[in-house]
């Protein structure tokens, strides 16, 4: 009886994610409506090995022409997703590791004590987790302004200052800059653009469809179009897990959905809750400031593209991406 019932219920869980998400014209443009008048400048919907939806809306900020496939615009935080296939490149080509301390490739960077500096690892920062001052250090690019205040590895906090000490590990460890490791690593994916430094660290830009090969490239554990960029091994696999015990949603830059708690940025309470609750529990995410998003959902063979300015009519952009959810589960 006892082994009937595990078989109901495993059938059902199975069953219950294995229904294909629909996109019928009619929702379609429900869904291009919506990104309209949120202030959306691409929207793109792959499913199924194509694109299903390609929208673009608008005008570029600065020069005001129509945005288009060829506009670039900025990925905000969801850079940092890309900043951690890189980091996992390089360590499989052995040019570094992610249990190193940072200061291994940077000597001393922070103003702490050198024995709690070099407990700050490569792995820390990946998890948000080096234990510095995040109220002191918001917009930290020198040493004397990254204080401790908790051991590394601890305790969860979503510092973009720590964070970009990353793409200067890549570059000490590769001895390049990071616009050319990056288009030595990606060349042929479809993946180019431009890191660009502003008053926290540096901010990836490129087209929409650039931001989408990005997605495949994940979606597919490393393969874009038969080529290997990277091997799916215990670094790739780990990046789309829970990292940490103190935020079970958060990767080594990823955003994961379907876990049963929730750390924001910004806040140091946890939320008894998942990240988008109505969304397939396996989908990861890439996500940065007013709204970028990259949505990967790999039992439904499915990439959610979103660029674009602050809707303005959410609060914030965990309500926009809920309710842009919402809008493709009616």
């Amino acid at each position: 009886m006892k082994k009937n019932l595990f078989l109901f219920a495993f059938l059902f869980y199975v069953l219950s994610f294995s229904q294909t998400i629909k996109f019928s014209p009619e929702k379609l443009d429900h869904l291009n409506t919506f990104n309209l008048e949120n202030k959306t400048r691409a929207f793109i919907i792959y499913q199924n090995g194509k694109i299903i939806n390609e929208k673009y809306f608008g005008t570029k900020i600065i020069n005001k022409q129509l945005f288009d496939e060829n506009s670039f615009w900025y990925w905000a935080s969801a850079g940092k997703s890309l900043t951690a296939v890189l980091i996992g490149i390089a360590q499989q080509e052995n040019l570094l590791n992610i249990n190193d301390p940072v200061s291994k490739y940077l000597g001393k960077w922070t103003s702490i004590d050198k024995k709690d500096e070099d407990k700050i690892t490569i792995k820390s920062l990946l998890t948000m987790s080096s234990g510095l001052d995040y109220i002191k250090d918001e917009k930290c690019i020198t040493s004397d302004c990254f204080i401790y205040k908790n051991p590394s590895d601890t305790f969860w906090y979503y510092d973009t200052s720590a964070y970009s000490q990353l793409a200067k590990v890549i570059e000490k460890a590769t001895n390049k800059s990071i616009d050319q490791y990056t288009s030595e690593k990606l060349s042929g994916s479809g993946i180019s653009g431009k890191w660009i430094k502003n008053e926290t660290g540096l901010v990836f830009t490129s087209t929409a469809k650039s931001f989408l090969q990005f997605g495949k490239l994940v979606l597919n554990k490393g393969k874009i179009n038969d080529k290997v960029y990277y091997k799916n091994d215990e670094y790739f696999h780990q990046m789309l897990e829970t990292s940490q015990k103190m935020n079970h949603s958060y990767g080594y830059l990823w955003w994961l959905n379907g876990k049963d708690k929730i750390k924001l940025p910004g806040i140091e309470s946890s939320f008894n809750q998942s990240l988008v609750p109505n969304a397939p529990k396996d989908m990861f995410c890439a996500l940065g400031k007013n709204g970028q998003i990259l949505d990967i959902v790999p039992s439904q063979d499915l990439i959610i593209l979103r660029m674009g300015e602050n809707p303005n009519t959410f609060s914030n952009m965990i309500k926009f991406h809920r309710e842009l959810w919402n809008k493709i589960l009616e």
